[in-house]
């Protein structure tokens, strides 16, 4: 069951980045030409394009000895972005309320 959360989550990254994938092209492009981009530009490559993070969090849950053990060891950023991933690829509707919270604990 683990390994089915984890593949959902890389599959959710996957999806994350070919959405993102064109615009961080074209701004890659034009500052590899030396040209100029926006100050828009540049803070989307810095939060939103940036998947830095995300890799760092799908490493660590594939380090663990398993998914539950992965999730405990993550700090709370770390489970905001598990989170968000699932909410970006529609496989988690926001929810609210303590019941819905444990839910995500092991979607």
């Amino acid at each position: 069951m683990a390994l089915k959360h984890l593949n959902i989550l890389k599959k959710d990254f996957n999806k994350l980045l070919e959405n993102i994938k064109d615009r961080r092209d074209k701004l890659n492009a034009k500052l590899s030409q030396g040209e100029s981009i926006s100050s828009s530009g540049k803070e989307w490559l810095d939060h939103e394009g940036n998947t830095i993070d995300e890799q760092c969090i799908l490493d660590a849950l594939e380090s663990a000895s398993d998914y539950e053990r992965g999730w405990e060891r993550l700090d709370e950023a770390g489970k905001g972005i598990v989170k968000r991933l699932r909410e970006w690829a529609g496989d988690l509707v926001k929810e609210t309320g303590n019941r819905q919270k444990h839910k995500i604990l092991y979607i």
